[in-house]
């Protein structure tokens, strides 16, 4: 009998969805409208801060840069010993990185690194994410790890090449000159912004391409001994040398989440307005100031209906609405994302940055995403209707139906 009363109680709440289209369908748009926007916004914004995370936790854990009046120059060869000796500081190792082309009309970013400390590194990137070939030697000599963005680039230029460990490939160089690499492996990592468009080679390799002068580099990556505090590590070197730029995975991470996650509370707060909107609606069609709600409930009461019943069939209605509006949103920012890739959405939440990402917009649903989603959209509604509907349930039905 108790099931099949729960059975009789959701048909006419389904039927009351079906009765009222009006109130119905402007709750679900509503409901569409404001769900596409959050859930658009936070795919893009949990992929970038993915990505990001993976990005940082690819490379060291601190980068020291040298600054001369403000901008970046290049370091000597003599800096590495002062860092090396740095207390808590286990490998410091240079860096020489920069643009290049390949011929494409874009640029790529080339790294060279020193193969022997660096493979030393775990984690590090191309150590442990190589998908295709090995990782560089020490005798290696324009010889290359290259990350996917490059082989799906030159699968679709003009001339289609398929690039696979031993092909050749020639990169222009500072002054117009052709110098011709061999692939040796092929990055795999998920991390779209480090090494989608990365191409790794030997220190000696990348200052031949981009015009570096013999003993110098761009910038140190530092890895600190296990159980050492990060931060006081980097005071250390900050005071320790005058010239020195210290920047720490954690500065790194928060720096890049600034510049590509900034306009997302904007869009967050568009949504919360959305929602409120769908609130209010809901709220007036089950107050006390519907006469429609309340003779509704007035001949449910007369017909023999108590007040759980009332209660029960208005958190029925509530729940249908709101679990067609949400997941109807839910399905539509996922269309909007993955499928059309966020036209005009990504450029406005990432701006400038979108050009940052050539790999494409890093994607990501979390269940802990949906879960909110479908709580925000399902429990204010839930309170705004049922409770004037509570209010009306506890009135006499005599009173209700004579509108006193």
């Amino acid at each position: 009998m108790g099931v099949r009363k729960h059975s009789n109680l959701a048909s006419y709440a389904l039927g009351n969805v079906l009765k009222y289209r009006t109130r119905s369908v402007a709750i679900i748009i509503a409901l569409f409208v404001s769900t596409s926007i959050l859930c658009s916004v936070e795919f893009i914004r949990e992929g970038v801060v993915t990505d990001v995370t993976d990005s940082v936790d690819e490379g060291p854990d601190i980068v020291l840069q040298r600054l001369v009046g403000g901008r970046q120059v290049p370091i000597p060869d003599s800096w590495i010993s002062n860092v090396t000796d740095t207390t808590g500081v286990r490998v410091a190792t240079p860096r020489v990185w920069g643009y290049s082309d390949v011929g494409s009309g874009s640029l790529l970013t080339i790294l060279g690194v020193n193969a022997t400390e660096y493979s030393t590194m775990i984690g590090a990137v191309g150590t442990d994410i190589l998908g295709v070939g090995r990782f560089l030697n020490e005798s290696d000599y324009r010889k290359m790890i290259v990350g996917q963005g490059i082989v799906d680039m030159m699968a679709a230029s003009a001339m289609p090449l398929q690039v696979q460990v031993g092909t050749l490939l020639s990169l222009i160089t500072f002054d117009g000159e052709l110098i011709e690499f061999e692939v040796i492996g092929i990055f795999t990592s998920e991390s779209k912004i480090y090494s989608y468009d990365m191409i790794l080679t030997d220190i000696q390799s990348a200052r031949e391409v981009l015009g570096y002068e013999n003993a110098t580099f761009t910038d140190i990556a530092v890895w600190t001994n296990y159980g050492s505090d990060l931060n006081s590590v980097a005071f250390r070197l900050d005071t320790g040398i005058s010239e020195a730029r210290v920047l720490t995975s954690d500065a790194i991470r928060d720096s890049m989440l600034k510049a590509y996650t900034g306009r997302a509370g904007i869009t967050a707060l568009l949504w919360v307005i959305l929602l409120l909107s769908v609130v209010l609606l809901a709220f007036t069609v089950s107050s006390a100031g519907s006469e429609e709600a309340r003779r509704e409930v007035g001949l449910l009461k007369a017909l023999g209906f108590d007040t759980v019943d009332v209660l029960e069939i208005r958190m029925l209605e509530c729940v249908t609405l709101s679990l067609l509006g949400v997941s109807l949103g839910i399905s539509f920012a996922i269309i909007f994302d993955f499928i059309l890739g966020a036209p005009l959405l990504a450029g406005y939440i990432l701006g400038w940055s979108l050009v940052l990402l050539p790999g494409g917009i890093p994607l990501t649903i979390s269940l802990s995403t949906i879960f909110m989603v479908y709580a925000v959209g399902l429990i204010p509604i839930l309170v705004a209707a049922v409770i004037p509907s509570w209010r009306n349930a506890i009135t006499e039905p005599d009173i209700v139906l004579r509108g006193v």
